[in-house]
């Protein structure tokens, strides 16, 4: 069988109009799934991405830190407390409002 027989017959059923809004309505939904949160916090997909990622290495970083500390207590005394503490402003700083008051935890740094 050649290789647009083949095309054909897997993606034929979308070009049918019975299954062109089942398409469309999963490929929406798929797209929503990337984007609903990200808009949430009015930025793109690739910005909350970006935005994760630095976060991720930044914990990465702590993590590592707080595992030296504990193995030689006399080095990095305040550094974590310190990088703790600039996520959580960096963090707060992202919630929004609505949900900043509505907060029962509020911890001043």
């Amino acid at each position: 069988m050649p290789q647009s027989d083949i095309v054909r017959n897997t993606w034929g059923w979308v070009t049918q109009d019975r299954h062109r809004a089942t398409a469309k309505h999963w490929c929406e939904k798929t797209l929503s799934a990337f984007t609903a949160h990200p808009h949430e916090t009015d930025e793109t997909y690739l910005q909350h991405l970006y935005f994760t990622v630095r976060m991720s290495l930044r914990f990465l970083l702590v993590g590592t830190i707080i595992f030296i500390h504990g193995l030689f207590p006399f080095v990095l005394v305040r550094t974590a407390s310190y990088e703790i503490e600039k996520i959580y402003k960096i963090m707060k700083s992202r919630i929004p409002k609505s949900r900043r008051d509505a907060t029962c935890i509020d911890y001043e740094i």
